[in-house]
């Protein structure tokens, strides 16, 4: 590198209009790791050098995004479990019976010496881990360790006891009679199991890879030995090794855990290692650091030189999870590196630094990477007198400032670099005001456009952030050009902007939305009408590069075309086929039917979403023109058919509100409170109905196993609420999410509560809804020829519409139907007429609206109201 003939010098320089323009004589040398190092900051370290002052906070224990993905597999796998024992239950008996009698065509011995192992190991390898533990003095391991363990056997018992007792096989308890080991041949049980599996999760932190490895090899294979030697069923044991990583990872996130990074001292040694004269060392303020990118370090040489100092280790790859995970899921072509070690992380980011100083652009001056004794690395760069860009007030940030970081980003652009996280918290300004780019560890060669484009929608829209959309896009203008800058248009969106920067996109919004709305009581609200920036930017874009609208390339890996085809398949497959099979008494009994009221029939769809709609209107704080928001509940009634428990009908209102300007708790509150009213409506109709019905007809009886569900609702409420308050996380989200969220949501009854016309409006939607219904139903029973008093006719279909609507499928699907069908026929109706009418006013307020809904959701999907 540093002399030879011919070669490069591949160390960035200062540029001539740097702060210090005079020439640095530099020679370059190379690390065992074959990493650059600058010889007029390394090399100055006698042997008799002091040792250097080290400053850093005391550890503190960690929560890790690992422990959280671990948690939620767990509980969808434990999930998994209880569904398979409880749902197909004479399935799974038959599948462990078939396993049970493979076990038990062992021979004896062999089986009785498989139990023997079995408990031996399941006595000595706790005890032995515990007492390592303690001689080691992990005391905050043990502390993890008895709760996870105790945690785990609660849980497990509670799983076997209950949700797995009916999918045993009825001959297993008889197959362990007369066998021996060492205790009771059916020990270690599910229970003692789970609690070992617990523990081993728990002291995961603590434990090397290789302890790890044998420890959890030790807990599977015990689990594999028990159902080989029949002392244990398949189920059992599985949901033992399922409730091991449920309750271990929930203590974890509860407690937290060591932090897996090298402490100072051992940065600091790897610094004079690698042959830095390292004369002190300290960690940055809190303000400095940023999650997930490594610890932050100041350093100073003998010589006086500064350095910046970034020490990575195997936690940093983990506090990103969920955001690599969301860009995987969401995107078609997520350009996410794959997995490095920390050293392998370190050299990426000094190779990628050393790349874009050879493109003319200001970036951090690098130094060296060097491994760090336990598994962490080193990234050292020149150190700088600078803030990070968002720290500037934004009356301090000018415009030769940001056009200066966009020409720094048209130089490694035309190079085809992407620095995928170009944010204002990545940029450095230094004292002279002059911005260098840093945080090149995501950085990559070679890119699509859809890279390119993405950067540079980042760095508009938190820009924009700080100094507003009109300013942001003149300041890119100057640095880009009109051409490059105009190519970012595609890509002006939100599904760009995943992570950091869509929260504050997101935040920027909802205060704009916010400031909209202060001081006025009362306003009309326009669909589509909430405060966007990305669709300002992508306006600003348009008129300052005079570049016609482009349409926002595909990003995501999901849309609504896929996700509702998915839908309907499943609707197909699982609801329509099995209806299909009425067809033909339908056909039969329309021969007949009398076509006039079957025509008066269908008019209830479209007087069905009015009441919806004045439901709507009457739970919101503004003002919605009627129009838009009936089109918006045409729908959300086809979202209801394909999804349960009109979740996805209650997505889109939400959403529909949202773009509307209305803040989200308000936007929620208001979506629940049109749902609780439904309810209420229901049961009120409901009530008035069976009370004018009277005791004539005993034929409809309505049971609700609510109360059945009642204890375990008050159990989960009691422990999660425990969890908020009593956990400084819990706390945390308390006071930053829940508190201003149920301020919104009060604000916005309150002011539903203080104007008559909107409770007017509401009542009339949330009678009118189920009102029009019954009449509907009657309609359709006088044109098959059925008679029945209107009254009853109401109890019957209510009686019906509250059975079905704990069923977990869409709009009540099949259950709705045969309550119906029960009770007209229990009042007295013939089989024939009820069934027919039933069916054919199921096709005309239920099937109809799906034709219907489906264009109105694309309408509205076209004119952006949701």
């Amino acid at each position: 590198m540093g002399g030879r003939p011919g070669e490069p010098d591949l160390c960035p320089k200062e540029s001539a209009h740097g702060p210090s323009s005079r020439p640095r004589r530099r020679r370059n040398m190379t690390d065992r790791h074959g990493v650059l190092l600058s010889s007029d900051i390394v090399g100055g370290a006698g042997d008799g050098a002091a040792a250097p002052v080290v400053e850093a906070r005391p550890p503190h224990d960690v929560r890790c995004a690992a422990d959280l993905l671990r948690l939620l597999v767990s509980l969808a796998a434990l999930a998994a479990t209880v569904l398979l024992a409880v749902a197909t239950r004479d399935f799974a008996r038959r599948a462990q019976q078939g396993l049970l009698a493979a076990a038990t065509a062992l021979p004896p011995d062999l089986r009785d010496g498989l139990v023997g192992t079995l408990q031996a190991i399941a006595m000595l390898a706790p005890l032995a881990a515990l007492v390592v533990l303690v001689v080691r003095r992990r005391f905050d391991a043990v502390s993890r360790v008895l709760p996870a363990a105790a945690l785990g056997a609660a849980v497990g018992w509670a799983l076997t006891r209950v949700a797995l007792a009916e999918s045993r096989p009825e001959s297993w308890p008889a197959v362990l009679v007369g066998r021996g080991g060492l205790v009771h041949a059916g020990w270690p049980s599910g229970v003692y199991l789970a609690a070992c599996a617990s523990a081993v999760v728990a002291a995961g932190p603590w434990l090397t890879r290789p302890w790890r490895r044998a420890l959890w090899a030790l807990t599977v294979g015990c689990a594999a030995l028990g159902v080989l030697a029949a002392s244990l069923v398949p189920l059992d044991a599985f949901g033992a090794l399922v409730v091991g990583g449920t309750a271990g990872s929930a203590v974890l996130l509860l407690a937290g855990g060591p932090a897996d990074r090298p402490p100072a001292k051992a940065v600091a040694d790897a610094l004079v290692a690698c042959g830095i004269p390292l004369a002190a060392l300290h960690e940055l303020p809190a303000d400095r650091q940023l999650p997930g990118e490594g610890l932050l370090y100041g350093a100073e040489t003998t010589e006086g030189a500064r350095l910046t100092v970034r020490a990575l280790a195997a936690e940093d790859r983990g506090r990103d999870l969920f955001h690599r995970l969301a860009r995987r899921t969401l995107l078609r072509h997520p350009a996410d590196p794959g997995q490095q070690t920390p050293l392998g992380a370190a050299e990426h980011e000094l190779l990628m630094l050393v790349f874009a100083a050879r493109t003319g652009a200001r970036v951090a001056e690098p130094v060296i990477a060097y491994p760090v004794t336990g598994g962490g690395a080193v990234v050292v760069t020149v150190g700088q007198d600078a803030r990070p860009l968002s720290a500037l007030p934004a009356e301090e940030l000018t415009d030769t400032q940001l056009g200066e970081v966009w020409a720094a980003v048209a130089r490694i652009q035309e190079h085809r670099l992407a620095h995928r996280a170009l944010r204002p918290e990545h940029i450095l300004v230094e004292a002279d005001g002059r911005p260098r780019l840093t945080a090149f560890a995501r950085a990559q060669l070679n890119v699509s456009p859809e890279t390119l484009g993405s950067d540079i929608a980042e760095l508009l829209a938190t820009t924009a952030v700080r100094v507003g959309p009109v300013r942001a896009t003149a300041c890119a203008l100057a640095g880009l050009g009109p051409q490059r800058l105009a190519s970012a248009l595609p890509y002006l969106q939100p599904l760009a902007l995943i992570g950091p920067a869509r929260r504050e996109v997101a935040h920027y919004d909802q205060a704009r939305a916010r400031e909209a709305a202060a001081g006025v009581r009362r306003r009309t609200l326009r669909p589509g009408g909430r405060p966007n920036l990305m669709h300002d930017l992508a306006a600003e874009v348009r008129t300052a590069c005079d570049a016609p609208a482009a349409k926002p390339a595909r990003l995501a890996r999901f849309t609504w075309q896929s996700v509702l085809g998915l839908a309907g398949a499943f609707l197909v497959l699982h609801l329509v086929l099995p209806q299909l099979a009425n067809a033909p008494a339908a056909v039969h009994a329309l021969r007949d039917a009398n076509w006039w009221w079957l025509l008066a029939v269908v008019p209830v769809t479209f007087v069905s979403q009015a009441f919806s709609t004045c439901l709507q209107l009457g739970t919101i704080p503004g003002r919605l023109p009627f129009r838009a928001t009936y089109q918006v509940q045409f729908a959300s009634s086809f979202l209801n058919r394909i999804t349960p428990g009109n979740v996805g009908g209650m997505a889109l209102n939400l959403r529909f509100l949202q773009k509307t300007g209305i803040e989200t708790g308000a936007a929620t509150a208001s979506v629940g409170l049109q749902s609780l009213a439904g309810a209420v409506s229901n049961i009120v109709v409901a009530t008035v109905f069976f009370a004018a019905a009277g005791q004539r007809h005993g034929g409809v009886h309505l049971e609700l196993p609510a109360g059945s569900y009642t204890l375990p609702v008050i159990a989960v409420v009691l422990a999660a609420g425990g969890l908020l308050g009593l956990t400084p996380p819990g706390r945390r989200f308390l006071r930053e999410k829940v508190w201003p969220f149920l301020r919104a949501a009060g604000s916005t009854l309150t002011g539903i509560a203080a104007d008559p016309a909107k409770l007017a409006l509401g009542v009339v939607g949330m009678l009118g809804l189920p009102l029009v219904q019954v009449v509907g139903l009657a309609l359709s029973l006088h044109a098959l020829g059925g008679d029945l008093p209107f009254v009853q006719l109401g109890a019957a279909y209510m009686a019906a519409r509250l059975l079905a609507n704990a069923a977990p499928v869409p709009g009540g699907l099949g259950a709705l139907e045969a309550g119906l069908i029960a009770g007209l026929t229990a009042l007295g109706v013939p089989a024939g007429p009820a069934t027919s009418a039933v069916l054919v006013y199921r096709l005309l307020t239920f099937w109809l609206n799906v034709p219907l809904g489906a264009l109105a959701l694309g309408f509205v999907q076209r004119r952006g109201y949701v």
